[in-house]
């Protein structure tokens, strides 16, 4: 047999398998949802008739929906605020809808984000629970990636707002009442905006809903806790910018390239590449002559814009741009020599040189946070401005403010003092789960908030020690250890965890300087700064006698006045208006308020039977007395040694039309008197003119001892104030010329008059030329005998001849001077007060002493000076822009001849004049 022969078969070559593709990394996504339902709304209180208010925006609250439908009237008119009250007794529930038109979410991550729910929430997506939240202050990211999602079809969010007010109660129940001030005592147990519950400012109106945005986003690869954390050198020559990004990523991570990249404000770049370990990546950018961001009239507001971008090979797949500025910010204490006022100095030093912080409160600008806009934010930030403030104070009781609140402080060099929104009580931070949450919270708001120049101290509480102090007996050198334990239970929070979070955020890892400085609460009383309440309320201390009360930095202080009449007429509604109806009283905050004004009224002016025009016009009046003889006071005490380092009047703005110690009005931001006055002592550089009452009393003790529980007797005070104000047995007259910006006054010349109010004669006491340093006081003048009649005019007038101040300082009390033979009884013709109407302004013109004329504005004008005093044979303009002259009403506290009572007038174009 032969052999079979053997077929060699030969198979095609297997090509190489080809190299494993990287997925497709997409650039993040992100769905805004901008509108919802409210669901089961009853149509009366009562009702069991049901409807649904749909399409409503996000952001929003169930009173503003409510009222948008006409089922509540307006709770800031009136007295309607009474008959809302319902509303936060309920359950109310939200829905809303998103679509994703993605084929599927492989290699992706989706989250819900609530930036802000008010404030005990449950979400639902399509049915399943994701979410609970019980912080108003807090944002939620939730993954929904692996919760059932349709894809190009509805899918339905559904939150659940219970009643704060009901929880708030219930948690009381359980773990025992709280002291408290001001509002529900259920409050310290909820984590909302205090002032939703009532306050001495404002309504009770305990809203829900969602109050910020709502978002889907979408992402494979994105960044977070991105920061920029400056250092400057202290000659201020060079700058290290610490750089960090974090990268969340659902794929592998090679690949991924971090840049940065820096624009100066004058356009040059700086670029870096971030160097990863474990997710975050980290560098240092070096800037040399760093172009520094400084407060207003102390040079421009530098921004710096970072870019930070996450790369995938070429593709771009996130980026992140912020602006921030560069500026060291110190707080200088330093040991004064003891004199009435005890410590050590407190006061700001930003770029090496000191500042005088002169400005106000802010509280929130509505009841209702949704509704507020960037365009109302813009235009009282702008008034701050125009006032000569340059800080602002944004009150514990109220939010963290919005990002354009302090973006647009940055723009304007408004430094800003932020309490931590805690406001008054005794919190129960001895509870894990709350405290847990307001550390949560604290640094997601400070995270938030660290890009803003503008922000340079955070107060880890309002007024929190001040209560423990008055109302508990806290001991001030009680060991760590029991800080949480009774009766302070949440001081562990302000002097230890929230000092480590401002470090950490601020710092990064050095803690040898802050970008910003932590204070553990406003006011700490003698030993930095206290909140002053003896003016007005307290002792009813009179405002002359201001410089027996005061501190080394005051950040809370003022007096009430009612608002223009514009607001009053709207808070009225149908109501009559009587200065003592009911109406204005339910819109009065504290209540006590006549009883505690009339005394300052009385004393001070003629009280005539009076309409709600002249009661509106000698409140404010009163108001910006007062206001003018603190911040003069205490702007003179920052030239003796910085014995004063600021004043913060409480407050600058209303969150509804009300009667209350704000300096502008609800509606429109229209000034009152009492921010001119403010103005006016704030300007750059100014004159000081004060009248001494040379008088003997009792020693007074300092406010800083009346907050030490050490020192006995509160009412010691009151012996050592006199309440009522008369012309003192012996007075003298300080003049001083004061500057508080960083740059050298050139000469200029100085002028003080005395004029008597007995003959209408007058005599130059005073001219020289003068020159002020920098961030100092000159005297021009004193002089310890002064007759009672007697007024004092001076000016300042600048290299070019120009006006650069004025002031005219009254005897006191005003209703005391005026009526003589001397002066013929006013019979208000128009040769003796005449306003001419310009195409900028005005042009007043007087024959007598004038005090206090005050034109009624209209929103939208915007007047350069207003309730302002005239002397004999002057004439004053004033720039307005958006000037409506015709029909114009205007006021005067009175005139030579006829005393210091309320003068009406109706003043119209052409420098027509008469009496109302």
């Amino acid at each position: 047999m032969s052999a079979r022969k053997r077929r060699t078969v030969k198979f095609a070559a297997s090509p190489s398998p080809p190299p494993p593709t990287r997925p497709q990394i997409e650039p993040l996504q992100r769905l805004t949802i901008d509108s919802g339902s409210w669901l089961d709304v009853p149509l009366t209180p009562d009702s069991s008739e049901t409807t649904t208010l749909s399409p409503v925006p996000i952001p929003t609250n169930i009173h503003l929906d409510l009222l948008r439908a006409s089922i509540i009237r307006d709770p800031h008119i009136g007295t309607n605020e009474r008959n809302v009250q319902w509303v936060h007794e309920r359950t109310w529930r939200f829905s809303t809808v998103f679509y994703l038109t993605l084929p599927s979410l492989s290699g992706r991550r989706a989250e819900l984000v609530c930036e802000g729910l008010d404030t005990f929430a449950t979400v639902q997506l399509n049915g399943k629970e994701v979410l609970r939240s019980e912080n108003m202050f807090l944002q939620h990211k939730v993954d929904i990636t692996k919760h059932v999602l349709f894809m190009g079809k509805q899918n339905v969010v559904t939150i659940v707002f219970e009643s704060a007010m009901k929880r708030g109660e219930q948690l009381m129940a359980h773990h025992g009442k709280r002291v408290c001030w001001d509002g529900h005592y259920s409050r310290p147990h909820v984590r909302k905006a205090q002032y939703h519950y009532g306050w001495d400012l404002g309504p009770s109106l305990v809203t829900c809903g969602p109050w910020k945005p709502v978002f889907i986003e979408i992402y494979s690869a994105r960044l977070s806790g991105v920061n920029a954390v400056p250092k400057i050198a202290p000659d201020l020559a060079s700058a290290m910018v610490e750089l960090r990004a974090k990268v969340d990523s659902v794929v592998a991570m090679e690949g991924f390239v971090v840049t940065a990249t820096i624009i100066s404000p004058a356009g040059k770049e700086f670029n870096a590449a971030l160097s990863p370990s474990g997710g975050i990546y980290t560098t240092t950018i070096s800037i040399p002559s760093p172009e520094l961001w400084h407060p207003r009239i102390h040079g421009p507001q530098n921004l710096y814009t970072i870019t930070y971008t996450l790369m995938n090979s070429s593709d771009v797949v996130h980026t992140i741009t912020k602006k921030f500025g560069l500026r060291r910010v110190e707080i200088v204490r330093e040991e004064i020599p003891a004199d009435k006022l005890p410590g050590s100095t407190t006061y700001f030093r930003i770029n090496n040189t000191p500042l005088f912080a002169g400005g106000s409160n802010w509280i929130p600008a509505d009841s209702f946070q949704p509704r507020i806009t960037r365009e109302q934010l813009q235009s009282q930030l702008d008034l701050m401005v125009r006032g000569n403030q340059n800080m602002v104070k944004v009150w514990g009781g109220g939010v963290y403010e919005s990002e354009d609140f302090y973006e647009l402080c940055d723009e304007a060099g408004i430094l800003v003092w932020q309490d931590i929104c805690i406001a008054c009580p005794d919190y129960p931070a001895h509870i894990d789960s709350f405290a847990g949450s307001i550390v949560e919270e604290v640094s997601q708001q400070l995270s938030r908030l660290r890009w803003h120049p503008s922000l340079v101290i955070v107060s880890g509480s309002y007024t929190n020690y001040q209560v423990e102090d008055e109302e508990m007996g806290y001991q001030k050198d009680a060991p760590g250890d029991t800080w949480r334990v009774e009766p302070f239970l949440s001081r562990w929070l302000y002097e230890k965890e929230f000092p480590k979070l401002v470090t950490s955020i601020y710092n990064g890892e050095d803690t040898t300087e802050s970008g910003v400085v932590y204070w553990p609460g406003a006011p700490l009383g003698a030993d930095g700064d206290i909140h002053l309440w003896n003016l007005w309320a307290g002792i009813q201390a009179p405002y002359q006698r201001i410089d027996n009360l005061g501190s080394r930095s005051i950040n809370e202080f003022g007096i009430p006045s009612l608002p223009s009449l514009a607001t009053t007429r709207h808070l009225l509604g149908s109501s009559p208006p009587d200065p003592q109806s009911e109406t204005i009283a339910h819109h009065t905050n504290p209540r006590f308020f006549e009883h505690s004004l009339n005394p300052y009224l009385r004393d001070n002016f003629r009280r005539t039977p009076g309409s709600l025009s002249e009661t509106i016009f000698l409140s404010q009046l009163v108001q910006s007395e007062a206001m003018a003889a603190t911040f003069k006071e205490w702007r003179e005490k920052w030239g003796e040694k910085r014995h004063c380092g600021g004043a913060l009047a409480s407050q600058f703005n209303d969150v509804w039309p009300a009667v209350s110690c704000s300096i502008t009005s609800f509606l429109g931001s229209q000034p009152k008197q009492a921010f001119y006055a403010i103005s006016r002592s704030l300007a750059p550089v100014t004159l000081l003119v004060r009248r001494i009452d040379l008088d003997v009393y009792p020693e007074p003790i300092s406010e800083d001892q009346e907050l030490d529980s050490s020192y006995p007797s509160r009412c010691k005070t009151q012996d050592s104030l006199e309440r009522y104000t008369f012309p003192p047995k012996k007075c003298g007259v300080s003049v001083v010329l004061s500057n508080i910006t960083s740059r050298d006054y050139p000469m200029a010349k100085a002028e003080v008059r005395y004029i008597s109010l007995s003959t209408g004669l007058s005599s130059v006491v005073l001219s020289t030329n003068v020159s002020v340093a920098a961030n100092e006081n000159v005297s021009l003048w004193n002089e310890e005998m002064l007759e009672d009649s007697t007024l004092v005019y001076a000016v300042l007038l600048g290299p070019r001849g120009e006006m650069v101040a004025r002031e005219v300082e009254w005897p006191f009390p005003r209703k005391s001077f005026g009526v003589d033979e001397g002066f013929r009884e006013l019979g208000m013709g128009v040769e003796e007060l005449r306003v001419e109407w310009q195409d900028e302004g005005v042009q007043i013109t007087a024959e007598k002493a004038v005090k206090a004329v005050w034109f009624e504005e209209r929103i939208g004008e915007r007047w350069a000076d207003n309730g302002v005093d005239l002397v004999p044979g002057e004439t004053l303009g004033i720039r307005v822009d958006g000037l409506e002259g015709e029909g114009m009403i205007g006021r005067c506290g009175g005139m030579g001849g006829r005393g210091l009572e309320q003068i009406s007038l109706v003043f119209r174009a052409g420098g027509d004049l008469k009496l109302c």
